[in-house]
């Protein structure tokens, strides 16, 4: 009898690198591969991921800021790290090491390499990051989420699978957008990713405030804001007279983007894929200091496909952004087309795509041995 392939999966950070991970973890289980993580002290705080697999939590820590000391911190954070991968590698050796990006995937790559394991990375942002650059030249292949994705060097084998998403949100996939009609309910979400947005929680609110009194009473707040902003920023929807449901983190965004209208949100790789997969029209505010600009590339996407708009963090006023509402809200007929032109980003069979490439690359490597 074959041994079901052993793929370790090493992803960490933020829910960015995580869920991508989680939703190719759901598919490898499913099709009776041995799956563990190797993730480090940030990824597994995130309990609601992969809390029934199998993991190894490194000490790694980022690079940035700190200054040399902090650098050098980090870098021998990481050197040890490698050698506890490499240790357990050599308990049990995997069929393939699928690295997520970021940091924490930097360990788990580099002890297969220095071990001749093959191995997969998978690129959730329109911009190769820094570390999946680092180590694509040896790569069996480069998963990309999209086709334009930049800073992807000649010869590097590359396949586009799109970001995966849980299964879950790939079934929501296929109900309809629910147009706000007449004087009914409209929803906005404000989802400011894993470690919320402060930006959001100064300009929404105070935008939200100068609608019409028609208009704030139809408005149905949903706002995840920092924990240290929350009180604020519920005080002052309350001041404004809108409902409002504020909080840090929500358990289930895909139960609340289900009854959504409006996204008002950083353009984050799995944010986006969300939304893609759901359809749900969005105002977009890239995080000006992320790496290589990825958000803004990635936010350009779907302003191209007509998914919604982009705000630059130096134009996100309450005053612009109260203008934009004005007209989304006075004519929904920009919010459905917004929701179309979601639709054609989305790419709900991504996680299968990676899953099935990983297993693929398993048999050939078992063929070729």
């Amino acid at each position: 009898m074959t041994q079901a392939p052993y793929i370790v999966l090493a992803a960490g950070g933020t829910g960015g690198h995580m869920m991508p991970a989680e939703a190719v973890a759901e598919i490898l289980v499913s099709e009776g591969c041995e799956v563990t993580l190797v993730t480090d002290t940030r990824g597994n705080k995130i309990t609601n991921a992969m809390a029934d697999i199998d993991r190894t939590v490194l000490g790694a820590t980022s690079h940035m800021g700190g200054g040399f000391l902090g650098k050098l911190k980090s870098l021998v954070s990481i050197l040890l790290s490698v050698f506890q991968v490499r240790k357990l590698f050599k308990k049990h050796r995997p069929s393939v090491v699928v690295g997520f990006g970021g940091y924490p995937s930097l360990p788990a790559v580099l002890a297969a390499r220095s071990m001749g394991i093959q191995y997969v990375l998978h690129e959730q942002n329109a911009v190769l990051g820094r570390v999946n650059r680092f180590a694509a030249k040896k790569a069996a292949f480069v998963a990309l989420s999209v086709d334009e994705t930049q800073r992807v060097a000649e010869g590097i084998t590359t396949i586009v699978t799109g970001n995966p998403v849980r299964q879950l949100i790939a079934k929501m996939g296929n109900i309809a957008y629910a147009v706000p009609m007449g004087w009914g309910d409209i929803r906005v979400f404000v989802l400011g990713g894993s470690q919320g947005a402060r930006i959001l929680s100064d300009v929404v609110p105070a935008a939200i405030a100068a609608l019409s009194q028609d208009c704030k009473e139809r408005l149905d707040m949903v706002h995840q804001a920092r924990l240290e902003d929350v009180e604020r920023v519920r005080g002052l929807y309350q001041q404004a007279g809108v409902k409002a449901d504020v909080k840090p983190y929500f358990d289930d965004v895909s139960a609340v983007l289900l009854r959504t209208q409006l996204v008002i949100s950083r353009s984050g790789a799995s944010t986006l894929s969300e939304l893609t997969a759901m359809g749900r029209p969005a105002i977009l505010v890239p995080l000006a200091i992320a790496a290589d600009d990825h958000q803004l590339a990635n936010a350009r996407i779907v302003e191209k496909a007509g998914g919604g708009i982009v705000m630059l963090e130096d134009e996100f006023t309450a005053e612009a952004l109260t203008s934009k509402l004005k007209k989304l809200f006075g004519d929904t007929g920009d919010l459905r087309n917004w929701s179309d032109g979601m639709r054609t980003l989305a790419r709900l069979d991504a996680a299968q795509n990676l899953a099935h490439a990983v297993i693929q690359l398993c048999n050939n490597e078992g063929t070729s041995a």
